[in-house]
């Protein structure tokens, strides 16, 4: 069944919306900040203005991996909505990193049995649990971000299309920074959008979506999609993934202890994993990653991918990653996924096209998604003592 789950439920559903001439100017220099030096840096900017902040924030390029509490922690003090989306999205860049060294546990790795042991766990887990989950909705909150120039999100109409005018182009964006949003050339971070819709999690895998709401039914030229972040993600684990073929790598202390991270790498051959354009057969690349294993249960707290396409396609560089948390759903724990986080680089061939400027042919996407609100898919009755009428 969970095999038959995660062959369907796409693993990353990737849908490029429309618009063909989307694409990435080169990185401006980032500063690069391990995560002490950006905290010290929020500090030096606590009490100025939003817009300033943020723009200082979008110019950075973190070195180590900032954890979930140190970025709520700076989100707090942070003076207003845009600050707070260029943190998140260096933050979500940052999430396939190492963490920082001081963070990082030096117990000694397990033997050889012991590792085995881990891993069966975790296998164990993913094939006998996860099919026993309930019925259940969640809320999807999605924002998503891009790196590219304020003219590359207006691209010309390569394609004749009569019914598209620059009125029904548009959409909302804000430039984030860090280059002056008045020069078109020059590349930026822009927040794209953010919407909240209900999923519907069923026989192991996201099957159903309530329709977004009408702000976003005009998508960003440069949207990305994802699903399977239920079952299907962690379903590649055991379809694509062999036990014997996973290498140890480190420890990392969770608030409730340590986990147990090993890597691994799949061939293009064994890949379920699915990159995807509307009306476009799927890319299913090589991919490699890490799993962070709870020891002693084999609950899997968090899952990375990283692909990478070196031939004719159009994806070139995929991330994803996964993290999980119990949550209680109909008065009993059930670990879920509760974060998710997507980035990508793909290849653009009608930029080759544009005379306007240098040809800059890639374009990157981030996708920050949040599940909340858990609750049981199922009706409820109740009998009331002594009440008469229908």
């Amino acid at each position: 069944m969970l095999t038959e789950c995660a062959r369907i439920g796409a693993m990353l559903l990737l849908a490029c919306a429309a618009a063909p001439a989307i694409f990435a100017a080169p990185a401006a220099a980032a500063t690069h900040l391990s995560v002490d030096q950006l905290e010290d840096l929020l500090k030096q900017m606590y009490g100025q203005d939003d817009v300033k902040v943020a723009r200082r924030i979008a110019g950075v390029q973190l070195t180590e991996r900032a954890g979930a509490a140190r970025l709520a922690q700076w989100e707090a003090d942070l003076p207003g909505d845009r600050s707070r989306k260029a943190l998140m999205a260096v933050g979500d860049a940052s999430a396939f990193l190492a963490p920082p060294a001081a963070e990082t546990p030096r117990p000694p790795p397990p033997d050889a049995e012991t590792g085995k042991q881990i891993l069966a766990r975790a296998w164990d887990y993913v094939e006998q649990t996860l099919p026993r989950f309930p019925n259940f909705f969640a809320n999807r909150t999605t924002t998503w971000f891009a790196f590219t120039t304020k003219s590359n999100l207006h691209p010309p109409d390569l394609m004749g299309n009569p019914h598209e005018t620059p009125r029904s182009r548009r959409f909302r964006y804000e430039a984030l920074g860090p280059a002056q949003a008045n020069d078109s050339q020059e590349p930026q971070l822009f927040w794209l959008g953010s919407f909240t819709q209900e999923v519907t999690y069923r026989g192991g895998m996201e099957v159903a979506n309530s329709p977004a709401p009408a702000a976003a039914a005009r998508p960003a030229p440069m949207q990305m999609d994802t699903n399977g972040e239920f079952g299907a993600f962690l379903g590649l684990v055991v379809l694509d993934i062999p036990q014997d073929k996973m290498v140890w790598e480190h420890w990392e202390r969770e608030p409730k202890g340590l986990l147990a991270v090993f890597s691994y790498a799949v061939p293009s051959e064994r890949s379920h994993f699915a990159l995807t354009l509307p009306d476009q057969p799927p890319e299913l690349p090589a991919y490699h990653g890490e799993i962070a294993i709870d020891p002693a249960s084999g609950v899997i707290g968090r899952m990375t991918l990283l692909a990478t396409t070196s031939g004719p396609g159009f994806f070139r560089e995929t991330f994803m990653l996964v993290e999980f948390a119990s949550i209680e759903i109909g008065g009993v724990a059930y670990v879920c996924p509760v974060h998710a986080v997507a980035m990508n680089r793909y290849f653009d061939v009608f930029e080759y096209a544009n005379t306007a400027h240098t040809p800059v042919p890639f374009a990157s996407n981030i996708n920050d998604v949040l599940f909340t609100n858990y609750h049981r898919f199922r009706s409820e009755s109740h009998i009331v003592s002594g009440a008469t009428g229908p």
